[in-house]
């Protein structure tokens, strides 16, 4: 089996990179749930970034982050005491 990255753009299927071989073969489509590489525009036209401004407000997720990086040095440091 080989795998060929590719981007459907509502229409047609683009290949990203060289098919290996030129004789007929039997393929399976399978389109993936992320954003294609490279694009700095969803297919809606918006940017990605600009898609996700605001998403996670009042969820303190920066708070999280540090709570945790402080729990992951902890353990770090009681490791090394030892």
């Amino acid at each position: 089996m080989v795998t060929i990255k590719g981007i459907y753009d509502g229409e047609k299927i683009e290949l990203l990179e060289e098919v290996p071989f030129r004789e007929k073969k039997k393929v399976v489509v399978t389109f993936l749930d992320e954003v294609p590489e490279n694009t700095d525009m969803l297919p809606s036209g918006i940017a990605p970034i600009e898609a996700l401004k605001g998403c996670a407000r009042g969820s303190n997720l920066t708070e999280k982050l540090l709570e945790s990086r402080k729990k992951d040095l902890d353990l770090e440091e009681a490791k090394w005491r030892k």
